[in-house]
């Protein structure tokens, strides 16, 4: 903004004495217009100036104002006054600072009490080049510059025109004149007569589609990354800056992040304007490896769009999650290399534009005040978790999502779990952070990144996480299933809680095993173990109600065992060995051999069972043997012993004829026959 410095020159001569006036005695206001003319790599600016004089002569002392101080824009150059008639007045340069370049205008004449006067006064606004962060920026496509108006505090009238060239696409990054475009398609904007000059503060930047042929190419090998720089031809300076940056920079960013380097290495950087860019300093390419960065090539925007070779969607879904550790990052690197940190920052006005980070998308209006907070306040939050996770923390979260690591995965074997699939969003960012560093970053959550239908989804997990550590001390040295960590991981938190009552199930008929194996001579087997942790929680169930059935087995076979059968179950356990099927069915048990073992366990039982059965019938059967035996033999010996023919009887008279059809008959046989039959 100028600042009016009022000076008058003491004039010699006749009473009254004229004398110097005060500086307060002395009001102006201006009617500037501003032309960009990038062709010349400059801003001409045309001021009418109006002064009037507001002194109070005395008897003894007249007062005049001889000339006027100016403070011009810093750059400021090429000054030339004319009165209203077109003669040249003389302007001098009293001072040049930061702040400005103080001038000096003669009036045409002396101006006394109550006298009005006016001259224009031509000057330009060149870019005298320097950093490439450098706020004035004057080229062939690109010109962008502060505009202000000139006059005294308070007083009105001032206004301020710029007239852009046809072709440039304007953009006001702060002020509020009012745009129209001419006839030829020159861009105009106006603040028409304002109450107060000091009170017009404004920045435009505009710019026009750069050529092929205005692009200069240079190669760079930083690190593992070939680089190829493309930059205006009448910009040198910006390919220094970013080359110069990257290779400081870049080895800063790998040790932080912890990943290594990153995937892709082979990198595009060019010159854009910020329109260009859909009004961001900078912008990531995941797709082809292209960063195009604003011609100021802010370090800290040159950093964060080279943090988002290892942030972007492969490794966060969430947006927020990538600006924000791409912001941090780059943040850190630029203080650790001394340079000005110039990262977004939360003002009163941006935190009313504030929304939860989890409704950021790519549809924010880039130069809206919400896009803005959403920068700020994705920046704020890394911090706050950087504070609490420390650096290893964080390089610990982002090996585990870059590796897919689940997030309730046995540390022992995550290598070979399932992994958790697709990049990390905010809910396993959560639960890795809490799992890395023990602490919880909940009220973060709450504060930066859910929205109001999110918010309740941290009791539900409170509530299942209380649930999965109860469960987990009560199962000891076992980790608890998969299914069971998968829908914690997945936040399937009601699927969880009912799983984890299952699972405490489970280890009660753990219990009940571990307490019947001894009683049945056995131990329990690993199977119940390795089925719980790597196969899931039905399984497991399943495996335990088979390990306690063929305890069952084990132990009705154990009772038969003890039964007393007396003599008869001793003769009908010949021929078999029960003991050693059950001593067998003991050790397929502790193998694990559940089928094996029941088959045995049931044999040797039933041996037992039925040994008192079977050795009856087989004394009855061996009785009734000896008996039949006995009997055929009193049969034979008696047959042998019968009555013999009387002496002197003729056998031949006294039996049937020898061809008789009766000696034919098959009834017809002798004792002797039927005692051997």
């Amino acid at each position: 903004m100028a600042v009016l410095v009022a000076a008058a020159a003491l004039l010699q001569g006749a009473a009254p004495e004229p004398v110097e006036a005060a500086q307060s005695g002395l009001s102006f206001v201006s009617i500037g217009t501003w032309t960009p003319d990038p062709a010349a790599g400059r801003v001409h600016v045309v001021l009418r100036v109006i002064a009037v004089s507001h002194t109070v002569d005395s008897d003894s002392r007249l007062y005049y104002f001889a000339g006027l101080q100016l403070t011009l824009p810093p750059s400021s150059a090429a000054f030339a006054a004319t009165d209203d008639n077109g003669e040249s007045l003389s302007v001098s340069v009293k001072a040049s600072t930061p702040y400005g370049v103080v001038v000096s205008v003669a009036f045409a004449q002396r101006l006394y009490s109550g006298q009005r006067g006016s001259f224009e006064l031509d000057f330009d606004v060149v870019d005298s080049g320097g950093s490439t962060d450098r706020d004035l920026h004057i080229g062939q496509d690109i010109v962008s510059f502060p505009v202000s108006a000139f006059g005294s505090p308070g007083t009105p009238g001032s206004s301020v025109t710029v007239v852009f060239p046809a072709g440039f696409a304007v953009q006001e990054q702060f002020g509020d004149l009012t745009s129209t475009t001419d006839s030829v398609g020159k861009t105009i904007f106006s603040s028409g007569s304002v109450p107060d000059a000091t009170a017009v503060n404004a920045w435009f930047t505009a710019s026009k589609p750069v050529p092929a042929s205005d692009f200069r190419v240079r190669y760079a090998t930083v690190g593992p990354l070939q680089v190829t720089l493309r930059y205006w031809s009448d910009d040198p300076g910006w390919a220094d800056q970013v080359e110069r940056i990257l290779q400081s920079g870049y080895p800063l960013l790998r040790e932080q992040i912890g990943l290594g380097d990153p995937t892709a290495t082979t990198l595009t950087v060019e010159e854009a304007t910020t329109q260009g860019i859909g009004g961001f300093s900078g912008e990531y390419d995941q797709t082809n490896g292209l960063v195009k960065i604003s011609y100021f090539a802010d370090p800290i925007v040159i950093l964060h769009e080279v943090a988002h070779l290892w942030f972007n969607g492969d490794l966060a879904s969430d947006r927020w999650i990538d600006e924000a550790f791409a912001s941090f990052y780059a943040e850190q690197t630029v203080l650790q290399l001394g340079l000005a940190d110039h990262a977004p920052g939360l003002s009163a006005a941006l935190m009313q534009a504030a929304i939860p980070l989890n409704d950021w998308t790519a549809n924010e209006d880039p130069g809206s005040a919400t896009e803005a907070y959403l920068y700020a306040g994705s920046l704020e939050a890394a911090r706050e978790i950087a504070r609490i996770a420390g650096l290893d923390g964080l390089r610990q979260v982002w090996v585990q999502a870059r590796a897919g690591q689940a997030t309730y995965g046995r540390p022992d074997v995550a290598a070979s779990e399932p992994p958790a699939g697709g990049a990390m969003d905010w809910r396993r960012m959560l639960d890795y952070l809490e799992q890395a560093t023990g602490k919880s970053y909940t009220t973060i959550w709450r504060k930066w990144v859910l929205t109001a239908s999110q918010t309740p989804l941290l009791e539900e997990r409170a509530a299942a996480l209380s649930d999965y550590q109860e469960t987990q001390a009560q199962a000891g040295s076992w980790d608890l299933p998969p299914d069971v960590r998968q829908a914690l991981g997945s936040w399937q938190f009601d699927q969880a809680r009912a799983m984890l009552r299952q699972v405490r199930e489970v280890l009660g008929l753990r219990q009940e095993i571990a307490t019947t194996a001894p009683i049945e001579g056995t131990i329990p087997p690993a199977t119940l173990q390795t089925t719980f942790e790597t196969v899931g929680t039905s399984a497991a169930a399943a495996e335990a109600v088979r390990e306690l059935g063929v305890l069952s087995e084990l132990a009705a076979a154990r009772q038969a065992q003890a039964d007393n059968g007396g003599a008869a179950r001793a003769v009908g356990l010949l021929g078999t060995d029960p003991d050693a099927d059950l001593a067998a069915a003991r050790s397929a048990f502790a193998d694990g051999d559940n089928d094996r073992a029941a088959s045995l366990a049931d044999s040797a039982r039933s041996a037992w069972a039925g040994a008192a059965g079977a050795g009856q019938i087989r004394i009855l059967g061996a009785l009734a043997g000896t008996a039949g035996t006995l009997l055929l033999l009193f049969l034979y010996i008696w047959t042998r012993s019968g009555r013999r023919p009387e002496e002197g009887g003729d056998s031949e008279a006294d039996s049937p004829a020898a061809d008789s059809p009766a000696a034919d008959s098959p009834a017809a046989g002798s004792e002797e026959e039927k005692a051997d039959a």
